[in-house]
C-alpha cells in the first residue's frame, strides 16, 4: 500500500512537471485508476465531491473476456456518435448539463433550465452510485449507475434502459429515445452515460 502511494505521488509530480498537457492528463488518469484499483475504489470515493461539467457521452464495455472487450472498444466510437446526436436532441450538451456532488452526500444535477436535487450513495468496492431525487419526477425516484474517475475526468454510466427512463422522466422526446434503446440493445455488456470534466 505504501509503495502504491509513493508511486502515485511520484507520477503526479512528474505529470505536473510535464510540458505536454496531454501527457500530464494521461499520466494523472492512469495513476488515478491504478491507485483506485489498489485501494478498492477509495480514490474515486474521495474525489467524487466536486462540481463536474458535461463533456461528452460515456461508453463502457463491461466484459470478463479481454478479446470481447477489445472488440467492443472498436464499437465505442460509433455508439458515442449515436449518443451525441440523441443527447443534442434532448438538450444535453456541453454548457447545458452539470453535476455537483457534495461531501454531505447531497447532489444537484442541472439539465438545461431544470435543476434536480437529492442525495446520493456510492459503494467504493463496486463503484455503484445511486441518485435519490427530491424532485418529483414521473416514475423516477432514483437512478442507479456506476462512477469512475480518471485524473480530472468523471464517467457516470448506466444500464441503457435506466438511462432512457431518466431521459424520459426529464421530459425528453420519447420517439428518439425508443430508437436509442433499440440501437443499444444490439450490444451486450454496454453501459452508457455521461463524461464530465472537473469544474
Amino acid at each position: 500500500m505504501k509503495k502504491v502511494v509513493i508511486l502515485f505521488v511520484a507520477l503526479v509530480a512528474f505529470a505536473g512537471a510535464a510540458s505536454a498537457q496531454t501527457l500530464g492528463n494521461l499520466l494523472k488518469g492512469a495513476v488515478t485508476e491504478l491507485v483506485d484499483q489498489k485501494t478498492g475504489g477509495k480514490v474515486t470515493e474521495y474525489l467524487l465531491a466536486a462540481s463536474w461539467d458535461y463533456a461528452e457521452p460515456a461508453v463502457r464495455i463491461e466484459s470478463e473476456n479481454e478479446l470481447a472487450t477489445l472488440a467492443g472498444n472498436a464499437m465505442v466510437e460509433g455508439i458515442a456518435k449515436k449518443l451525441t446526436s440523441v443527447y443534442n436532441l434532448v438538450g444535453i450538451k456541453a454548457g447545458n448539463h452539470t453535476l455537483t456532488l457534495n461531501t454531505d452526500d447531497t447532489f444537484a444535477m442541472k439539465v438545461g433550465n431544470r435543476t434536480l436535487t437529492g442525495t446520493y450513495t456510492y459503494d467504493n468496492e463496486t463503484h455503484a452510485i445511486v441518485f435519490n431525487f427530491d424532485t418529483k419526477l414521473v416514475n423516477l425516484s432514483s437512478l442507479n449507475g456506476y462512477a469512475y474517475i480518471s485524473g480530472d475526468n468523471l464517467e457516470v454510466v448506466y444500464d441503457c434502459n435506466k438511462l432512457v427512463n431518466f431521459l424520459k422522466a426529464i421530459g425528453s422526446k420519447v420517439s428518439v429515445l425508443e430508437g436509442l434503446t433499440n440501437f443499444l440493445n444490439k450490444y451486450d455488456n454496454v453501459m452508457v452515460g455521461f463524461a464530465y470534466n472537473r469544474n
